[in-house]
């Protein structure tokens, strides 16, 4: 199992929670950064969400957003 930590802008969380259960995944928030952005870790299979992770990645790159990748946890 992997983990990837998104900053998500406050705007976007209900986009982002959206495309979370579309893809049946879980994101916890745990905390916010400087720009006041959420901090989601959301832990994924590689072999069955990589599309998923990227599809994310994309929505938070379009909205302006920088997103961040933690250390992977296997």
């Amino acid at each position: 199992m992997k983990s990837r930590t998104f900053n998500v802008p406050v705007d976007s969380t209900v986009e982002f929670a959206e495309l979370l259960a579309e893809y049946n995944l879980e994101g916890v928030i745990i905390g916010t950064d400087e720009e006041d952005e959420l901090l989601v870790k959301v832990d994924y299979e590689p072999e069955e969400n990589s599309q998923a992770i990227l599809e994310l990645i994309e929505h938070l790159e379009g909205e302006g957003s920088e997103h961040a990748e933690v250390e992977d946890d296997e």
